[in-house]
């Protein structure tokens, strides 16, 4: 009898601290305007940089997550950058830019948020679990972000890209002169308000 007791009660203590842990909770984001996204690469003769009009992304989107003890699963948290809403510095650029992502067949890049994962809670440093989804191929990634809150809450990192990973073929310009590296690295620095 005191066995079947003790038993129930474990039962009740697991059930609840699973409720606890996993319940979904939903709140209101706002990216502001003063947010950065930009693509920077390599050609055999310079730099290029393609910086996002991130005033484009000031919309208020709901967002659904769990919260566990090391890491917060996301449900729908998508950000939707619209090719044309990159601006690389020069006409040429960004037309060679936009044909890259074979923006008339694909016009967005999406990317998925699906989880935070916090090593350790003392610090402002995590990964985040994204999908990227470029020209209609979907790749997963883990990127090193770094979290910090103050009036707004700051997501800053940066990653690494390899074009050809997303089927995207390297422009070679002037007769094959000018040649675009594989490999892309994506900076942002996303300022959220937490409605």
């Amino acid at each position: 009898m005191l066995l079947k007791r003790i038993t129930l009660v474990l039962v009740v203590i697991i059930n609840v601290s699973f409720i606890s842990i996993n319940h979904k909770n939903k709140v209101h984001v706002s990216i502001k305007p003063s947010s950065k996204l930009t693509i920077n690469g390599e050609t055999n003769i310079t730099d290029f940089s393609c910086v996002f009009n991130s005033v484009t992304l000031d919309k208020i989107a709901p967002i659904t997550y769990i919260s566990k003890t090391n890491s917060t699963i996301f449900q729908d948290a998508t950000l939707v950058l619209n090719n044309t809403d990159f601006d690389c510095g020069k006409r040429m650029i960004n037309k060679d830019f936009r044909a890259l992502l074979k923006t008339e067949t694909y016009p967005e890049i999406i990317i998925h948020l699906n989880e935070v994962k916090y090593p350790n809670s003392n610090s402002d440093d995590a990964y985040a679990l994204v999908n990227f989804i470029i020209a209609g191929t979907s790749k997963p990634y883990k990127i090193p972000i770094t979290i910090t809150k103050d009036e707004l809450l700051t997501i800053q990192g940066e990653i690494s890209l390899n074009i050809r990973d997303f089927g995207l073929e390297n422009p070679n310009k002037m007769l094959g002169l000018i040649k675009i590296e594989d490999v892309v690295s994506v900076h942002f620095k996303l300022d959220l308000e937490v409605l």
